[in-house]
């Protein structure tokens, strides 16, 4: 099975580059271009046949799910537990809300194809616990920013068909492609 993972448009919040949370102030709607960059990942993504289109409940990301929502002819269903990390959450925390949504998707209808509206640390620790697992640890997430994300970038995950270099089937989840954006450029 696969899965897509897109993060949010530009918010007022990533435009600013206050360093302000914005989880629930005015940083957290989306910009002009931000809406822009919504309509275009979703016009792209009308050709890969999204079966789901689930949300992060945060408003910067339900505005980018209804815009993309549009082309895909499929209405937003918002998920609780895959919204941004926040200070106060531990890392057995965020992680145990990743492994729930992994846990979700493969329990899902197969052939499924679901999308996901989040955010750029949730797609990192999804990403960084399908490659280490149990290796994972608290320690390392402060190289999580390391990995460049940007707004409407698209990540391809697969579970369960990806094969090493000798053939042999990876268990679990791979990372096919990482923030993506053929609809525009960063």
């Amino acid at each position: 099975m696969r899965a897509l993972l897109l993060r949010h448009g530009e918010s007022v919040h990533n435009a600013a580059r206050s360093g302000e949370p914005a989880a629930h102030s005015g940083g957290d709607k989306l910009t002009a271009k931000g809406v822009e960059q919504a309509h275009a990942a979703g016009a792209a993504l009308a050709e890969h046949g999204v079966t789901r289109l689930l949300t992060s409940p945060l408003r910067r990301a339900r505005e980018t799910a209804e815009a993309v929502a549009g082309p895909l002819g499929l209405e937003p269903e918002e998920l609780d537990y895959v919204g941004e990390l926040t200070s106060a959450e531990t890392f057995e925390v965020a992680i145990e809300r990743v492994r729930r949504l992994k846990g979700e998707l493969e329990a899902g209808e197969a052939g499924a194809l679901p999308l996901l509206v989040t955010h750029g640390i949730f797609m990192r620790f999804f990403l960084l616990d399908s490659v280490l697992g149990d290796r994972f640890e608290a320690e390392m997430a402060a190289g999580i920013w390391n990995l460049g994300s940007h707004n409407c970038g698209l990540c391809t995950f697969a579970h369960g068909e990806s094969l090493d270099p000798l053939g042999q089937p990876i268990h679990g989840w791979t990372c096919l492609t990482w923030m993506e954006r053929p609809w525009s450029r960063p």
